[in-house]
């Protein structure tokens, strides 16, 4: 009883009443500190014996207390330098503490206290932020090296969470990423852990599993959890049900970080949220805060996603003469993005024009490009080279050695990031082609950016590699070519969409989710990747003939609309038809980018009809994509959701032409009935009345 009379003060500290008023305070008596919002709030506190540890988070809106244990304390500090670990058993001491409003990347507040311990020489800062109007906790935590000598970091959790679990069942849901090894393509994994145990992820560049989980208790109260790393991680949950507990945790796979006197070592953010209901609630929350906190600015607004081309579907027989006259039916077509991919360039890694192809180098297509009104975007993959390039034989050194590494990428190997002088040159290399040629669009690409090397004389750690790629390779990397391009744009395609976290979404504008495949492998990489991550971070590649509308349709919801086709072949009627397609594609992406998505059909498998909806947040407008993928015309029904159910809708029908009146409620329960036939994609409309 006293727990929960404590627990009620406590929370009183912090009322908020308006969606946009951030609280904080802080209780010296007993050293704890508070900071929330309308949606969300924290709690963490110095206990008598110096351990540092969060108290609570409360889910303001549905009064939902997610309470941590006193005998298993949750620490958001969780790390091991030099043999000394930084957890919930430290005793600390507070050096400083403050309250600061932010207003980048969102108005918000943060929390930053400033510790010291007798265990170790340094100071630890742990940083907690909550923005205007989210229901989400970013933190981190920054370990500062006082001493006169260095320290190593040999573990870092970016998600150590224990909670009480109200003697509940708890369900765990996360998708895949793109694999192209084993095909895997962004499934969606559901698991009961209180029976069937724990469930674990293997995530970042060139790993198994997307950065971001859910998880919901049998009455869909649920929390959203997710880590800003690029390098690989393993993640678990685990519903320990004698001990009443619920642990979560991220910890950086391979890491042995130096770290010099007076430098730092930051453990990558991470950030937990909360929500009610089902999965893809936990989705679009996550989306939400996703694209106004996170992700890159958006360019365009009133254009994003684009409709783009790329040369690709030609492969590398390219040449001035073609890629001219694709640029030209590319423009008839309604493209805003023009690629020059793979092929153009000497060799991997001598980013300067084939002579052979190219006579008088890539600016001139680059201008011919933008005097049709389009912008220039070039094929970069900037960490490979081939081995009888100019600067692998100059510097041999400078390959990344990795003697596992499971394949080439197109015969080329890798030069590693984070050693000093090759990092130095790839930034300078791609700084130069970019200013020469006048890019808009860098499409960087790679056989996993953030490379694993065990080379003892590069500049980076002896087994840090995985750390020191991600964070001293790739984010510094992007960090300087985009300070000195400011306005150009980055698209991510690592193998295809094998790096699909969210540190990547900060540094690029859209990702591709899975490589030039056929229509339904499309569907389904689209299916499992808009459940954590913004619309516009799902791009297709569509190397399918475009010869109807089930083709065109299933590259048309998500991203960047791509085709990837040798246009330059089409004859006139394919031509006006991917005209109107793509016509269609530009009146619907201001609706599909910024809408809630919900998952209306399993997973498409190729064995029935399969459907996703987009519905504007206030309700009023929404679009469902039906695929035929049955054999036979057949009458299918399909159940929209999170309509008002008090509200009238007028439903239409793009194919088979028709419209009637229904209530949400009405529409929801027995579902729509929609008109299939072989080879087409349905576009049911749903308009608020």
């Amino acid at each position: 009883m006293r727990k929960v009379l404590l627990l009620t003060i406590l929370l009183g500290i912090i009322p908020s009443t308006s969606i946009t008023e951030v609280r904080t305070a802080y209780r010296e008596e007993d050293q704890s500190w508070f900071i929330g919002n309308s949606q969300i709030q924290a709690a963490f506190q110095i206990d008598p014996d110096g351990h540092f540890h969060a108290r609570w988070i409360y889910d303001v809106l549905r009064r939902r207390v997610w309470r941590t244990p006193d005998n298993e304390m949750s620490a958001p500090i969780n790390l091991t330098v030099d043999g000394a670990a930084l957890d919930g058993n430290t005793i600390y001491s507070v050096v400083s503490h403050s309250f600061d409003h932010i207003d980048s990347p969102a108005e918000g507040v943060r929390l930053s206290v400033n510790l010291s311990t007798q265990s170790m020489t340094g100071e630890i800062r742990f940083e907690a932020d909550v923005y205007d109007g989210q229901p989400f906790l970013r933190y981190r935590t920054i370990y500062n090296n006082t001493s006169s000598v260095s320290s190593v970091v040999t573990r870092a959790d970016m998600l150590g969470w224990n909670f009480l679990d109200r003697a509940e069942t708890y369900r765990d849901f996360y998708v895949g990423q793109w694999k192209y090894a084993r095909a895997a393509n962004f499934e969606p994994h559901e698991t009961n852990i209180s029976f069937q145990g724990p469930s674990s992820m293997f995530t970042g560049a060139y790993a198994d599993h997307s950065a971001w989980r859910a998880i919901r208790d049998s009455r869909d109260f649920g929390l959203i959890a997710a880590w800003e790393f690029d390098g690989r991680a393993y993640a678990n949950v685990q519903h320990d049900r004698e001990q009443r507990l619920l642990r979560l945790d991220a910890q950086i796979a391979e890491l042995n970080h130096l770290v010099e006197a007076g430098d730092s070592f930051r453990v990558p953010d991470a950030f937990i949220g909360v929500f009610r209901g089902d999965w893809d609630e936990a989705g679009n929350e996550t989306r939400r805060f996703a694209e106004q906190v996170l992700a890159a600015p958006m360019p365009e607004p009133e254009k994003v996603p684009y409709v783009m081309f790329d040369t690709w579907g030609y492969g590398e027989d390219i040449n001035d003469a073609l890629v001219r006259a694709a640029a030209q039916r590319a423009a008839e077509l309604g493209v805003e993005v023009f690629i020059l991919d793979l092929g153009w360039a000497r060799k991997i890694g001598d980013w300067r024009a084939n002579p052979d192809k190219f006579p008088n180098g890539i600016r001139p297509i680059s201008d011919y490009v933008h005097s049709l009104g389009m912008k220039f975007g070039l094929h970069l993959p900037l960490f490979e080279a081939a081995r009888d390039a100019d600067v692998l034989e100059e510097h041999p050194d400078w390959e990344a050695i990795d003697p596992d590494r499971p394949r080439l990428y197109f015969d080329a190997t890798s030069l590693c990031p984070s050693h000093q002088p090759a990092r130095e040159w790839i930034i300078s290399e791609a700084i130069r082609a970019i200013r020469l040629y006048r890019v808009d669009w860098v499409k960087l690409d790679g056989e996993n950016m953030v490379k694993n090397c065990n080379s003892r004389e590069h500049t980076h750690a002896a087994g840090d590699s995985n750390y020191s790629n991600a964070v001293d390779g790739l984010d510094y990397i992007m960090h300087a070519i985009q300070a000195a391009t400011p306005g150009v744009l980055f698209e991510n395609c690592e193998d295809g969409g094998s790096m699909q976290t969210f540190h990547m979404i900060q540094h690029f504008v859209t990702s591709i989710v899975n490589d030039a495949d056929d229509a339904l492998t499309t569907r389904r990489g689209v299916y499992g990747a808009t459940y954590p991550f913004p619309i516009r971070y799902t791009q297709r590649y569509m190397m399918d003939e475009p010869d109807n509308t089930y083709r065109t349709r299933s590259y048309m919801f998500g991203g960047p609309f791509t085709v990837m086709n040798r246009i330059t072949r089409w004859p006139t009627d394919t031509v006006e038809f991917v005209q109107n397609e793509i016509a269609l594609y530009k009146a619907l992406r201001p609706l599909l980018r910024d809408a809630e998505i919900h998952h209306v059909t399993p997973a498409p498998d190729g064995s029935s009809n399969d459907a996703i909806q987009a519905l504007e947040p206030g309700q009023n407008r929404g679009v469902i994509f039906v695929y035929g993928d049955e054999d036979k015309a057949k009458v299918t029904y399909i159940e929209p959701r999170g309509l008002d159910p008090n509200a009238l809708y007028l439903v239409g029908f793009l194919e088979v032409k028709r419209s009637y009146y229904a209530t949400g409620a009405e529409l929801m329960e027995r579902g729509i009935p929609v008109i299939m036939r072989p080879d087409i994609a349905e576009l049911i409309s749903i308009e608020r009345r």
